[in-house]
């Protein structure tokens, strides 16, 4: 309480010394100055700023303060002063009844003048007088409207699942923004999905409304359906560009999926039609494969629908199946182990594909998955295939590279071994990578790839064959543990040095291990150990990597397929992250 007595008795004197310097400085200016006790306005101010005849103020939150010379007579003043264009405001004092804020119940309007006015009168708390009529004019700024985008939680919904599809404003605002969304797509609204609600309400002071999309479980099997979402109509705000999101929509979790598809290559394949084939997998037991079929859609002319309908026949989840044309020929090209991996080989002429045409799986009449588009021919686009294959692992689309099978005899000869026939863990990428401020062992690391799901990890290790002395055996254990098949696994000498200089990209990396063991100094050998067996070595390791066309000191190694590609010795050394380097490491380019 006493604090507060002296923090208005301090208030009030700050008044009256404004006065008295007033006063003063009249003083100063007249011989003879006239001594007045008359009723001032000393200061205004809207939101702690200075208010002046003219200022351009902001809408919301609103509170103007005014500082008289004297205690006010609060009843007088409150019914003499007025505001042009609004009503809607309360008065309140400090304890000297000297000091009155002005709060208004609701943002002011955008582009509107005002005008506080007082007329002269005694307003003073003793009968003081204001002898002129006080009056100042302001307005409010123009609206800017908030800038709305779309997003969404999910892109991919299976029957039963749900989207959260959001409008986000860049700026909170002192009025509702409305978003009215348009739906598009060959999902129909009501058969094949549902809506919370069309539009989207962000309430003023927020930033950010939901709706749901739900795709609506039916027995229909219609396979992949899609759906267009945009901006219809908006209140209060503009759109941020053009905004759309794309959704699709599946019956359910497929139980069979496109694993590779083959237009392979090779020394003695010479009729064009024997590298030919289509890798299926089981995901889940099926008790009658028949009713799956396959189609080859040429040279981007659309869909030719079904042209081979699968035998009736069951099979167990995480069988694989190959739909051969000349079933014999890969048999000898894939070689006994390899081609023992699949469980069911059936044979037809329907395998007509050239490495440029999309592959079509369906369930019933319904296309359940495309490789490729089936509307654009495959020639130089990213999923050909010609001479070669693809293959998905870990559910996301790898090739081969174009021609990389001909002239090999064998898939373990050529340039790009396909993966179910290579090893379960295999070498990616080698780095001794040097830049600006990486040290002596900040870029050296290994890089693994699982092309299958591997159960226990721990079986495996690296060595590093230091300046062609041979092997020197396994020098790092892989930690026991589980892995997935398509899981990118990196061994690193310091892990936070080597995660700064990839940015973004480190996060590509599924399981991250830091070691001594990573010292290779560009010239030196790297050998896979599972068990104390090397299954496969970057290098030589009876040579001294120097000069050698193998040499990535400075720099990396990268696997494409199966041909190591090279960043080039000291690439890097100038550089402060991959992506700004001479040679960026390929998995982050």
């Amino acid at each position: 309480m006493i604090m507060k007595n002296i923090n208005s008795n301090i208030k009030y004197l700050i008044a009256l010394l404004v006065v008295s310097m007033t006063l003063l400085t009249a003083c100063t200016e007249e011989e003879n100055p006239a001594i007045s006790n008359d009723l001032r306005v000393i200061s205004i101010t809207y939101n702690a700023t200075a208010l002046e005849e003219g200022s351009e103020v902001e809408t919301e939150n609103p509170q103007i303060e005014m500082v008289f010379s004297h205690s006010l007579n609060t009843t007088a003043l409150e019914e003499a002063l007025s505001i042009s264009n609004v009503t809607d405001y309360v008065f309140s004092y400090d304890e000297t009844n000297s000091f009155v804020t002005i709060a208004f119940s609701s943002p002011l309007d955008y582009e509107t003048s005002y005008t506080l006015s007082l007329p002269g009168g005694s307003y003073g708390a003793s009968g003081e007088a204001l002898v002129d009529d006080y009056a100042l004019t302001f307005s409010t700024k123009a609206f800017v409207p908030s800038q709305v985008t779309l997003s969404v939680d999910k892109t991919g919904l299976l029957e039963g699942e749900s989207a959260s599809i959001s409008a986000t404003i860049n700026q909170p605002t002192t009025v509702d923004v409305t978003v009215s969304l348009s739906f598009a797509g060959n999902a129909i609204h009501g058969m094949d999905y549902s809506l919370s609600a069309e539009s989207l309400s962000i309430p003023k002071g927020s930033t950010s409304s939901t709706v749901t999309l739900t795709a609506i479980n039916d027995s229909d099997i219609e396979g992949e359906e899609s759906v267009q979402v945009t901006i219809g109509e908006l209140i209060n705000a503009v759109e941020s560009g053009t905004q759309q999101i794309n959704l699709t929509i599946n019956d359910e979790l497929p139980a069979l999926i496109i694993k590779g598809v083959m237009a392979l290559r090779w020394a003695t394949e010479t009729d064009g039609n024997s590298g030919k084939a289509v890798h299926l997998k089981a995901v889940e037991d099926i008790a009658d494969l028949s009713l799956y079929s396959l189609g080859v859609a040429n040279n981007g002319g659309g869909t030719d629908s079904i042209e081979f309908n699968l035998p009736t026949m069951s099979v167990l989840a995480g069988e694989d199946i190959l739909i051969a044309r000349e079933p014999s020929a890969l048999e000898s090209y894939f070689e006994t182990t390899c081609y023992g991996e699949f469980e069911h080989i059936i044979q037809t002429d329907e395998m007509s594909q050239n490495g440029d045409d999309a592959i079509e799986l369906f369930k019933g009449t319904a296309v359940i998955e495309t490789y490729g588009d089936a509307d654009v021919d495959g020639t130089d686009q990213s999923w050909e295939y010609a001479g070669s294959w693809a293959y998905k692992l870990g559910g996301n689309w790898t090739t081969g590279l174009v021609n990389c099978s001909e002239g090999s005899s064998s898939t373990l000869e050529s340039d790009c071994i396909y993966p179910l026939c290579d090893n379960p863990l295999i070498l990616k990428g080698v780095l001794a990578i040097s830049w600006d401020g990486s040290g002596t062992n900040g870029g050296k690391a290994v890089h693994l790839l699982a092309n299958r799901d591997i159960a226990d990890l721990g079986v495996y290790g690296v060595g590093v064959a230091n300046n062609g002395g041979g092997t020197d055996g396994l020098e790092y254990s892989l930690t026991s543990m589980s892995v997935s098949e398509g899981d990118h696994i990196l061994l690193a000498r310091e892990v936070n040095t080597l995660s700064t200089y990839f940015g973004t990209c480190f996060s590509g990396f599924n399981h991250v291990f830091e070691t001594d063991a990573m010292n290779q100094n560009g010239d030196d050998a790297i050998e896979l150990f599972e068990g104390s067996t090397i299954i496969e070595v970057f290098g030589d390791s009876d040579v001294d990597g120097t000069g050698q066309p193998w040499e990535y000191a400075g720099s990396w190694a990268y696997k494409v397929g199966s041909k190591w590609t090279h960043g080039g010795v000291d690439c890097a050394a100038t550089s402060t992250t991959t992506q700004n380097s001479a040679c960026p490491y390929t998995f982050c380019d």
